[in-house]
C-alpha cells in the first residue's frame, strides 16, 4: 500500500491492531481470568448476602456486615506484611530465590493467621464474658476465617505471582461452592445469627486452602531457607505499604462500623444492603489490583517507567465503560433492584445509592494508580493519603454519621474517596514527570 494512501496517513489499521492487541492478546486474556476470578469471589459474597439479608434481621445482618468488615481489616495487614511484597518482589526473583522468597512469605503467612485467629478468638471470649451479645460472637467467630481463608487467599494470590491465573479460579470457585453450601446447611438447621456466614467463610476457606497446597507443593523450598531474610525485604519495602493499606481501610472502611456503634447494628445492615448493588465494581477493582500489581512490577524491570504507564492508560480505558455503566444503572433503578434483592425492607433506602455511586466513582478513580504506585515502590504518599482521609473521618465524617446516620456513612467514605483520588492522582502526575526529565525512564539496569 502506498504510505501516502488517505488509511495510512490516518493511522485507522494502525489503530485497529492495537485495539485487537488489546482486547484479545495475552495480557489481556488473563486479565478476562482475573476479572473472571474476582467475578466469583463477588458473586459468592452477592449472594451469601442475600441469603443472609432474607433469613435474619437488619441487627443480625449488620452483624455480619460488620464482621465481613473486621476481615477485610485483617486482609489489609495481611496484605501489607505479606502479599504486596511478595507480589511486587518474587517477580524479579528466578529459579530457586524466586522460590525461597514464597516459601519465607508463606511461613510468615501462617504465623500471621495464627496470631490473628487468638487474638479474635481472645478478644471475642472476653466481650462476651462481659455480655455483650452482638459484638463478643461476632468477633469470636472471625477465628476460624482468619485462620483457614486468609492463607487460602495468599496462596491464590501466588498463582498470580507466578502466572497461573486458571488455579487462582479454580481454588476461588471450589472455596466458593463450599461456602455457599456450609452456609446454606448452618441457615437450614435454623442457626440464624451473623456469626452463620462468617464461620461458612472459613469453611470455604478450608476447602480452598487444601486445593491451593495440592497444585503448590511443588514451590516450597527449605534448604538453605533464611526465612529472617525474607521477613527483612518483605518490611523493607513492605512498611509503608502495610501503613498504607491499615490507613487506607480506616480510612474507606471503617465508617460502617462506627455506624454500628454511633447509631446501631440495624444502620450497618442498609450500608451492606446498598452496597450489593454496586458489588461488580469491588470485583472489579479487586480483580485490578490483584492481577495487575506484579505485572506492573514486571512491566516495570522490561519496560520502565513508560511501560507502567502505558498499562496504566490501559487499565483505566477497558475499566472505566463498565464501572460507569453499573453506577449509571445503581442509581435510576435503585428502587426496583433493592425491592427485587431484599423485598420492602430496604427500599425506603434507595435514596442513598446516589452516595453510594459517587463513593465507588471517586474510589474507582484512584484504584489503578494505587497499583501502580505500588508497583514502581512509591508507597509513602499512599499512606500520607489515607492519613488525610482519616483525619476527615474522625471530624466531619463523624459528624455526618451523627446527623444523617446511613447515609452520612456514605457521604463520609464519598469524601475520604475524594482527597485519596486528589492526593494519589497528583502524586502519580509528579511521578511521571519526573522520569519524563530524569534517567529512570528506561528499564531498570538499561543505559539511557
Amino acid at each position: 500500500m502506498d504510505p501516502s494512501s488517505p488509511s495510512r496517513r490516518s493511522g485507522l489499521p494502525s489503530a485497529s491492531k492495537r485495539l485487537t492487541r488489546l482486547l484479545t492478546g495475552d495480557v489481556a486474556r488473563k486479565g478476562y481470568l482475573a476479572g473472571l476470578d474476582q467475578a466469583l469471589i463477588s458473586l459468592t459474597n452477592f449472594v451469601a448476602s442475600i441469603l443472609l439479608a432474607r433469613a435474619l434481621t437488619p441487627t443480625q445482618f449488620g452483624a455480619y456486615g460488620v464482621g465481613f468488615l473486621l476481615l477485610h481489616f485483617a486482609r489489609s495487614i495481611q496484605e501489607g506484611l505479606v502479599v504486596q511484597p511478595m507480589t511486587s518482589l518474587a517477580p524479579s526473583l528466578r529459579g530457586d530465590d524466586r522460590r525461597r522468597h514464597l516459601t519465607g512469605s508463606a511461613l510468615s503467612q501462617a504465623a500471621l493467621a495464627v496470631l490473628g485467629a487468638a487474638t479474635c478468638a481472645g478478644l471475642g471470649w472476653f466481650l462476651t464474658e462481659l455480655g455483650n451479645p452482638v459484638a463478643g460472637p461476632t468477633l469470636f467467630a472471625l477465628w476460624l476465617p482468619v485462620l483457614l481463608a486468609q492463607p487460602q487467599e495468599f496462596l491464590r494470590r501466588v498463582f498470580y505471582t507466578e502466572d497461573r491465573v486458571f488455579l487462582a479460579v479454580l481454588t476461588t470457585l471450589v472455596a466458593s461452592l463450599v461456602r455457599l453450601g456450609a452456609q446454606g446447611v448452618l441457615l437450614a438447621s435454623a442457626r440464624d445469627m451473623g456469626t452463620v456466614g462468617l464461620y461458612a467463610i472459613g469453611v470455604g476457606g478450608a476447602a480452598g486452602l487444601a486445593l491451593g497446597l495440592a497444585q503448590t507443593r511443588h514451590l516450597w523450598v527449605f534448604s538453605r531457607l533464611d526465612v529472617a531474610g525474607v521477613w527483612k525485604r518483605n518490611w523493607g519495602f513492605g512498611r509503608w505499604v502495610v501503613g498504607g493499606t491499615v490507613t487506607n481501610y480506616f480510612a474507606i472502611e471503617v465508617y460502617p462500623i462506627l455506624t454500628a456503634g454511633l447509631v446501631d447494628f440495624a444502620a450497618t445492615g442498609v450500608y451492606r444492603a446498598l452496597q450489593n448493588v454496586v458489588a461488580p465494581i469491588h470485583s472489579l477493582m479487586r480483580a485490578m489490583d490483584t492481577y495487575f500489581t506484579p505485572r506492573l512490577a514486571d512491566r516495570r524491570r522490561v519496560a520502565g517507567s513508560a511501560g507502567v504507564d502505558h498499562m496504566v492508560r490501559r487499565m483505566y480505558l477497558v475499566t472505566a465503560p463498565i464501572v460507569l455503566s453499573v453506577l449509571l444503572l445503581a442509581v435510576v433503578f435503585a428502587e426496583p433492584i433493592l425491592s427485587l434483592l431484599y423485598g420492602p425492607t430496604y427500599v425506603e433506602y434507595a435514596d442513598g445509592m446516589r452516595w453510594m455511586a459517587l463513593f465507588y466513582l471517586f474510589w474507582y478513580a484512584y484504584w489503578p494508580i494505587q497499583s501502580a504506585l505500588k508497583a514502581v515502590e512509591v508507597t509513602q504518599p499512599i499512606f500520607a493519603a489515607s492519613l488525610a482521609a482519616i483525619l476527615m473521618m474522625f471530624t466531619l465524617g463523624v459528624l455526618a454519621i451523627l446527623k444523617w446516620g446511613v447515609y452520612g456513612t456514605i457521604a463520609g467514605q464519598a469524601f475520604s474517596a475524594l482527597i485519596m483520588s486528589v492526593i494519589l492522582g497528583s502524586t502519580w502526575v509528579r511521578w511521571r514527570r519526573s522520569q519524563a526529565h530524569g534517567t529512570h525512564s528506561s528499564p531498570p539496569g538499561t543505559k539511557v
